[in-house]
């Protein structure tokens, strides 16, 4: 795990210098550019854990990055498409307050020596969001509205589970 410079972490990194391109694209009204650097960015996420697992080019880097570069791009791509009203900002709200919950939790696991791994809802939810994004900058926007309401309660429910995972975790040390 001591090593930097791999291509997962270059993925990761690039998922992330991508996302004021993203939102500078959206903001203008440039959706279908904008779609094709977030299909780009979103199969840098896929590609970056798969490199990593088969290739043993896991890095402390790279499982404190990904899920950091994960959650700045869907939370960063659904701010901006709220912000240029082609969604709901309500559900943008529980989204992106689910994520900040979710990461803060894990910062506070981490000083106290705990590693929260993503679970199958979060990969779910991340998966939901990111489909429903895509329809929405397809001109989709009823099915992907729909889609991002689904998320968000999804988002919910898992952020949850992360939170009684944790405190479960907690009481048993």
């Amino acid at each position: 795990m001591g090593r930097v410079k791999t291509l997962p972490n270059f993925l990761t990194l690039l998922r992330i210098l991508l996302l004021p391109f993203i939102v500078v694209l959206i903001i203008g009204g440039y959706y279908r550019v904008a779609l094709f650097l977030f299909l780009l960015s979103a199969f840098t996420d896929f590609l970056d854990g798969f490199i990593a697992r088969k290739y043993g080019q896991i890095t402390s880097l790279g499982i404190l990055l990904d899920p950091i570069a994960d959650k700045l791009l869907t939370s960063s791509t659904l701010i901006s498409l709220a912000y240029v009203k082609l969604c709901d900002p309500f559900s943008v709200i529980v989204i992106v307050g689910r994520e900040e919950a979710i990461t803060g939790m894990r910062a506070i696991a981490a000083s106290r020596g705990l590693v929260i791994p993503a679970s199958a809802g979060g990969k779910l939810k991340t998966a939901l969001i990111m489909v429903s994004i895509t329809l929405i900058l397809l001109g989709v926007e009823p099915w992907g509205e729909f889609l991002l309401v689904i998320s968000a309660f999804v988002a919910l429910y898992t952020g949850a589970l992360y939170f009684y995972n944790f405190f479960k975790e907690l009481k048993e040390r």
